[in-house]
């Protein structure tokens, strides 16, 4: 049944990974993912890639709220999760928000 969503939070994160790094950018991914998961507010993180650009890989993440994801990223570079990507990557990541309008 669709039904409205209205207020549901959902970013996709591009991020410019090192090609030969990408596999280890993939597994820290993967050990803060149960720590994302598990943070208040989250209905959903996964980490995407596309076999034709070995450069990028995209977090897709749903939040209750924006406020919800605002609360995560500060506490997420407060633990120091940022930095322990920072080897992997080329450069900076290009988020794009949206709302989610029906489910």
């Amino acid at each position: 049944m669709i039904g409205l969503a209205a207020g549901i939070f959902v970013a996709v994160i591009e991020i410019t990974v090192i090609p030969e790094k990408r596999e280890e950018f993939i597994a820290a991914s993967a050990q803060q993912a149960p720590a994302i998961r598990a943070f208040e507010g989250n209905i959903q993180f996964d980490v995407l890639t596309d076999p034709k650009r070995p450069d990028v890989v995209f977090y897709l993440e749903r939040w209750e709220s924006a406020e919800a994801n605002q609360k995560f990223y500060a506490w997420w570079v407060a633990q120091g999760m940022a930095n322990a990507i920072k080897p992997f990557v080329a450069g900076a990541p290009k988020e794009t928000t949206f709302t989610q309008a029906i489910d």
